[in-house]
């Protein structure tokens, strides 16, 4: 039997495919992006190959290259197709008006993420009605230990799921509110999912808040965090909870729309 396996494997196997499939995922979890140079030494393929396939993907438009720095990195035509492949219907579309719904009643600008590999990614955003916003363009990177996406996300994901992210997991310090303890931060994650809601108190960039939750599918798995950002004077620490809940609440509704279930 082990025989006919590696027949069918030899016989069938595509050694460019299966190489350009190995650079996507080694670029997904280096999203600062490789040069080409350490792309071949990473993964032990010749440079004429490399070449190839890095230039057909950057062509296709599922890679970029800065040519300032030589950089290589996943494009925005991945994330699009990683969002197409959550749900039959884009979770974009599904969420759209329940953000601005949610915007009307807080004012505040309201943000779509998901994680994607060892970081977060913006999907959608709508801007807050007051003068004063700040304004993050789809695609943004964020980081799951500073960010109300990544621990709302990360404390509704199975044990395992969520250690094996936290395990390689870089807890840099952004502010003085940052937690860099792995023990703290998980010890957060059971009152987040505790709460129901997750709070960034300033924790990736000085004086902004935000408050989130989770989005869940239709089989109780966390998809996507659903969250608003704001100045934090406009966004105290006691407004956290109550704001929080209401959140929560717009959340549910796109977990609805998702097919899921309050069991």
């Amino acid at each position: 039997m082990a025989k006919e396996k590696t027949e069918v494997k030899s016989t069938y196997n595509v050694p460019n495919l299966e190489r350009g499939l190995q650079i996507i995922e080694l670029l997904a979890l280096h999203t600062k992006g490789l040069t080409l140079t350490e792309i071949i030494q990473m993964l032990s393929i010749s440079k004429s190959s490399a070449f190839r396939i890095t230039s057909t993907l950057i062509f296709k438009n599922y890679l970029q290259k800065n040519e300032t720095t030589k950089k290589i990195t996943l494009s925005r035509k991945m994330l699009t197709l990683g969002i197409s492949s959550m749900n039959e219907q884009s979770i974009v579309e599904l969420s759209i008006d329940v953000m601005r719904a949610l915007r009307d009643e807080l004012k505040e600008s309201v943000m779509l993420g998901v994680i994607l590999g060892s970081k977060g990614t913006i999907l959608e955003q709508v801007s807050s009605s007051y003068p004063v916003k700040l304004f993050v363009e789809p695609g943004t990177q964020f980081s799951l230990h500073s960010s109300v996406g990544g621990k709302s996300i990360l404390a509704n994901l199975p044990k395992s799921e969520s250690d094996a992210i936290l395990k390689n997991a870089n807890f840099v310090k952004f502010t003085d509110n940052t937690i860099t303890s792995k023990k703290e931060f998980k010890e957060q994650l059971l009152e987040i999912k505790k709460e129901g809601y997750a709070i960034d108190n300033g924790e990736d960039i000085q004086g902004i808040h935000c408050v989130g939750a989770p989005i869940f599918n239709e089989y109780g798995y966390p998809v996507a965090a659903l969250w608003i950002t704001a100045p934090h004077g406009r966004l105290p620490h006691n407004d956290f909870h109550k704001k929080g809940k209401v959140i929560a609440k717009y959340a549910l509704q796109i977990s609805t729309k998702l097919g899921y279930i309050i069991r």
